[in-house]
């Protein structure tokens, strides 16, 4: 029975998705990666490490997209940690995040090349990046997502940034 053809047009650049693919060698294997490209013939994506994959239709099996990693509960970090993982020189009060939980429902934004660098001040430490009050916080945790983080802290003291983090999902750490 021969393969269906994934629908090249629902790879929506900016998604993350899960592949299983044909490799090279023959074997199957898989992938997760945001979407670059996509095409009736070819499929780019971007994995966790920066690698980027051109696979042709063809060698894919199946695949699907997937929400952002989860990682460790956010509300479960020491305050210690946290505070050793802030973006230096930023203070006030400090709130958290899961990345997946700030983007799976909106519409995926490509990055293009331009986001290789945070549209915000910011530092990535494993799975956290730490920032201080941002323009555009969604912004920002796309780009946490797209390098491997799973959570976002954010620490400042401004009323109005305070209200926008806690209108978008934000929990505040005591």
């Amino acid at each position: 029975m021969p393969r269906q053809r994934p629908e090249a047009r629902s790879a929506e650049p900016g998604r993350r998705v899960s592949v299983r693919r044909v490799r090279p060698d023959g074997e199957r294997g898989d992938l997760v990666g945001y979407v670059l490209a996509a095409d009736a013939d070819r499929l780019v994506l971007r994995d966790r490490h920066g690698v980027v994959h051109d696979l042709a239709w063809a060698d894919v099996v199946a695949w699907r997209t997937v929400g952002v990693a989860r990682g460790r509960d956010p509300l479960r970090t020491p305050r210690e940690e946290l505070d050793r993982l802030a973006l230096p020189g930023t203070d006030g009060r400090v709130f958290v995040a899961r990345l997946g939980d700030l983007l799976d429902d909106r519409p995926a934004v490509p990055l293009g090349a331009a986001d290789e660098q945070p549209p915000a001040p910011a530092v990535l430490a494993g799975e956290w990046v730490s920032a201080g009050a941002a323009d555009d916080v969604l912004a920002l945790a796309r780009w946490a997502a797209h390098h491997d983080a799973r959570s976002l802290q954010v620490r400042t003291s401004d009323p109005s940034a305070v209200d926008r983090l806690l209108s978008l999902g934000f929990t505040e750490r005591e």
